[in-house]
C-alpha cells in the first residue's frame, strides 16, 4: 500500500530506477520544503511536489531542503520542522505522505472587529488540530498505541524546539543586556573568554526552566511571609482507573496508558474542580491565598 500511494516511497523508486539504468555517477534526492499548495486545504501530494533528482554536484537548494546522497559516510541531521519530516518518521500514521506543519499558513479572517496579534499557524495549534477526534476522519494516530506515545513525545520536542528558537532569536526584545550577569561576562579580560559563546537567556515565562521553578518559589515565600505559613498543603494526582477514562478507553478498546490525552483531559476537569471548590465553594474553609504549582500540587492558606 505505502508502494502504491505514498508520494515519498514513490520518489524512492524513481530513484532507484534511475541508479539501475546506469551512467549515472552521482545522484542525490532533494526533498523539497516549500510548497505551492493552500496551507488550509489538505491535499494529497504527488512526487513531482515533495522530490527532485539531481544528477552531479550541482544544487541550488534552500537551507531548508534536505538532500539525501548515494553514499555520504556522514550522519545528517534532518530539520524537524520540514514538510516531509513527520511523514519519513511515521510512515503509518502518515501514509499517504501528508505534509507536516507549515509556518506560512494564515489564520482564517474572522469578521469580529479584534485584531489577532499573531497572524500565522503556530506548532501547536497544528498539532492540536492533529490530535482531535472527528467522527468522519479515520483515528489512525490516537488508537496507534505506543506509536502515538513515541508521536507525543516528538511533538513536545518540536514545540520546545520552535520556543527555544524563538527565544535565541528574540534576545533584544527580552532586554538580556540589561541582566547583570552578561555584562560581568562581557567584561571579563580572561584569555578564556574568547573562547566562550553566546549566551541565550530564558525568560521566567519558559515552562520548566530555572528561573520559572525560582519564580515560583520565590512567589510560594511571598504569600508565606504575607498572611502566614500554609495549614494545608494538598497533592492532587490522577488514577487511571477513574471510570470516565475506562469507560472511553473500553469503547476503543485501548488501555488507558494508550490515551495519555485523555487521562490529561480529565485530570485537567477534576483539578479544576478541586480549586473551585476550595477556593469559591470553600468546603475547607474561607481561603485568604493560595498558590498552583505547575499543576500538580497546591497549598493554602486557610481560615477555619
Amino acid at each position: 500500500m505505502l508502494d502504491e500511494k505514498n508520494c515519498h516511497a514513490q520518489s524512492f523508486r524513481m530513484a532507484r530506477d534511475r541508479l539501475a539504468q546506469g551512467n549515472v555517477q552521482n545522484l542525490k534526492l532533494k526533498l523539497i520544503s516549500e510548497r505551492t499548495t493552500d496551507g488550509h486545504i489538505y491535499n494529497q501530494p504527488t512526487v513531482s511536489e515533495v522530490a527532485a533528482l539531481i544528477v552531479g554536484d550541482v544544487d541550488y537548494a534552500p537551507k531548508r531542503d534536505i538532500i539525501m546522497e548515494t553514499q555520504s559516510g556522514l550522519l545528517q541531521r534532518i530539520d524537524e520542522f520540514h514538510l516531509a519530516y513527520l511523514a519519513y518518521q511515521y510512515p503509518l500514521l502518515f501514509p499517504y505522505g501528508e505534509d507536516g506543519y507549515r509556518d506560512d499558513v494564515l489564520h482564517r479572517e474572522k469578521k469580529t472587529g479584534r485584531k489577532k496579534k499573531r497572524k500565522k499557524l503556530t506548532i501547536r495549534e497544528w498539532l492540536s488540530f492533529r490530535l482531535q477526534t472527528r467522527p468522519f476522519e479515520p483515528m489512525t494516530i490516537l488508537c496507534s498505541r505506543r506509536l502515538f506515545q513515541q508521536f507525543l513525545v516528538d511533538c513536545f520536542t518540536m514545540m520546545e524546539a520552535d520556543r527555544l528558537s524563538w527565544l535565541r532569536k528574540n534576545q533584544s526584545k527580552l532586554r538580556v543586556s540589561k541582566y547583570k550577569n552578561l555584562n560581568d561576562n562581557q567584561s571579563n579580560d580572561d584569555g578564556e573568554s574568547s573562547k566562550q559563546g553566546k549566551r541565550v537567556v530564558l525568560p521566567s515565562t519558559f515552562t520548566g526552566g530555572k528561573r520559572y521553578m525560582d519564580q515560583l518559589y520565590f512567589d510560594g515565600m511571598a504569600i508565606s511571609s504575607s498572611v502566614g505559613f500554609p495549614d494545608l498543603f494538598i497533592t492532587f494526582t490522577c488514577n487511571p482507573n477513574w471510570p470516565e477514562i475506562q469507560r472511553f478507553d473500553g469503547s476503543k478498546n485501548l488501555k488507558a496508558h494508550d490515551r495519555p490525552d485523555i487521562i490529561t483531559r480529565v485530570f485537567k476537569i477534576k483539578f479544576d474542580q478541586l480549586l473551585k471548590d476550595l477556593t469559591k465553594n470553600h468546603i475547607l474553609g474561607k481561603v485568604i491565598a493560595c498558590k498552583c504549582i505547575i499543576m500538580i500540587s497546591l497549598f493554602i492558606s486557610n481560615l477555619c
